[in-house]
């Protein structure tokens, strides 16, 4: 099995067991979003790659969107952590899809449900040292039913990078 294929196979059990609802928090509460794992991110100094993060939102649930319509509401943002050899050249959202709720059935709310990606553009300089890199930060989001809202929360996300030279 080549590399890729093991990191796919492995997110499609994260994923199964998010939908399940096997998934869970430390402390045996529901995770409300998974992530996946990250495949190998290989960038050559001097230059820039764009990096797929796949989550998964467990299918009761929804979030709001990096862009919400109102501003009380509270958006999915990604923070990235990266070593000095690495820059964080830009983050790509998705659109949120426009969803009514029992709540509040006159407001469409801008949120994602299931599955969505976002993408980092990071760059290495071209005096970058070759080597691997761990890159670590976290998705906050605020995960809502059809009902109620819960406190905001936080899930790890990490995966490495490694600069190779020209």
């Amino acid at each position: 099995m080549t590399k890729r294929a093991g990191t796919v196979a492995a997110a499609a059990v994260v994923f199964f067991l998010a939908t399940l609802g096997l998934a869970q928090a430390p402390g045996g509460k529901q995770s409300y979003v998974v992530m996946a794992p990250v495949g190998n991110v290989q960038l050559r100094a001097g230059a820039s790659t764009s990096v797929e993060m796949d989550f998964r939102i467990g299918s009761e649930f929804h979030i709001n969107s990096h862009h919400p319509k109102a501003d009380y509401l509270i958006p999915t943002v990604l923070k990235l952590n990266v070593p000095e050899q690495l820059t964080v050249a830009d983050v790509k959202y998705p659109a949120g899809e426009d969803m009514a709720f029992a709540f509040a059935p006159n407001d469409k709310l801008s949120v994602y449900s299931g599955d969505f990606t976002i993408n980092a553009v990071l760059k290495a300089p071209a005096n970058a040292a070759a080597g691997s890199y761990p890159v670590k930060g976290e998705l906050r989001f605020q995960a809502c039913d059809h009902s109620a809202c819960y406190p905001p929360r936080s899930i790890p996300v990490q995966f490495q990078v490694t600069v190779i030279k020209k």
